[in-house]
């Protein structure tokens, strides 16, 4: 749960600092104001600039859908919506945003400029542009439109029904997505959806697109920047923080701390006997017990086989239970090994075979450990890694599966 709660953090605050901005605002002064109402096509262009320089179509068509929605807000829905333009504009809004937020969610991300990225990059544009049409060629057409999605359903609120069940239903999706992918974008898409709700449900409010899509905007250029740092910074396979992250760590470290150095017994025998994708998922568990290291120790993956332990302000005697519950957590666990000499070529085969439950093979692999403390005859970070790999090499001699000192 803890990705999940990270993640959903800054939605949140956003929202409650959006409503908070929103009480306060009409304060402020009229050449101010209209300074404000630019703020949304800022920061939807700060975000394509990162979108851009990062590879990512989904956020690159999110910003495009949140700027043609607002301008949409802006230019035709500033009048009574009982006119037809302004009323077709508001709901071809309110259905055009959450479908194209759907589209997001089930799309992959497989990049920008090329022939994936491109088509969703350009869905929110293309769909603004055919509603105009579709109003400019024919006119009659917003009349079942305003039918089936009446606006004003109950006193202070404006989306229709139709609209709302539209919203929650791709809100429902995008929230379990979210819990499945809790690195992913699918949170920044969800609060999109919520930001836009809030604004055309409350369009009344003075500036209140303004605000919610200024926070939507702001949202998804914080998840660019923290996906850009997840790509610097931590390790793909794993998911642990990477060598980087840990070089940037030692050079903050303090007058006290502990490193610990771990490495998979035998991974080269392992990774050769069956198979470099069963070695990745050894990694991936190993990687996963170790993360759950507790007593403040910052887990990361070294290289290879190899993985570190920082435990800042620690004392040796504190962090040993902590490292051995590791380590004993690791020889314990067990691993199904997938038998795929023995699977059936043929696809008939297989799928007869598919509901008979094979007893699958179990191997486990164990880790040593080498740990040291800095003190006054190790005074830098280089100096305690290189006496954990001594005490480590100590675990290797000891017969391995220990932690050495």
């Amino acid at each position: 749960m803890k990705p999940l709660i990270k993640t959903l953090f800054v939605p949140l605050f956003l929202l409650v600092l959006a409503w908070q901005l929103l009480q306060s605002i009409e304060q402020l002064t009229g050449g101010y104001q209209k300074l404000f109402v630019q703020l949304p096509y800022v920061l939807v262009v700060m975000g394509l600039i990162l979108a851009n320089q990062f590879n990512r179509s989904r956020t690159f068509a999110a910003l495009l859908a949140l700027a043609g929605s607002y301008w949409a807000i802006q230019a035709f829905m500033q009048a009574s919506l009982t006119q037809a333009l302004p009323l077709f504009a508001f709901s071809s809004i309110s259905v055009l945003l959450p479908l194209t937020v759907l589209v997001l969610l089930i799309a992959p991300e497989r990049g920008l400029w090329n022939r994936f990225g491109l088509p969703l990059a350009l869905v929110a544009p293309v769909c603004l542009l055919g509603a105009a049409l579709v109003f400019n060629f024919f006119p009659g057409f917003h009349h079942p439109l305003a039918d089936y999605f009446s606006v004003k359903p109950l006193a202070g609120y404006v989306l229709s029904v139709g609209g709302s069940v539209l919203f929650a239903g791709v809100f429902s999706l995008g929230a379990w997505l979210a819990v499945k992918r809790p690195h992913d974008i699918e949170m920044a898409l969800v609060f999109v959806l919520v930001a836009v709700f809030i604004a055309l449900a409350w369009l009344h409010r003075p500036f209140i697109s303004t605000v919610m899509i200024s926070a939507a905007s702001l949202c998804l250029v914080i998840d660019l920047i923290r996906s850009s740092y997840s790509m610097a910074y931590r390790d793909d396979l794993t998911g642990l923080l990477g060598r980087r992250a840990l070089n940037e760590k030692l050079r903050g470290l303090g007058k006290k701390y502990v490193i610990a150095m771990l490495d998979v017994d035998h991974f080269k025998k392992f990774n050769d006997t069956h198979g470099h994708d069963v070695g990745d998922d050894v990694l991936k568990m190993v990687a996963a017990q170790i993360g759950k290291v507790e007593g403040g120790g910052i887990p990361y993956r070294y290289g290879g086989e190899e993985f570190a332990v920082i435990f800042p302000r620690k004392d040796l005697e504190n962090c040993l239970p902590h490292l051995e519950a590791v380590r004993s957590g690791i020889e314990h666990y067990k691993i199904a090994l997938r038998d795929k000499k023995n699977r059936p070529s043929d696809k008939q085969q297989g799928s007869q075979q598919r509901g008979k439950k094979a007893s699958p093979r179990l191997v486990s692999v164990t880790i040593s450990i080498g740990v040291a403390a800095r003190h006054e005859n190790l005074d830098i970070p280089e100096e305690v890694i290189k006496a954990a790999d001594k005490a480590l090499y100590k675990s290797k001699q000891k017969g391995r599966n220990c932690v050495s000192h």
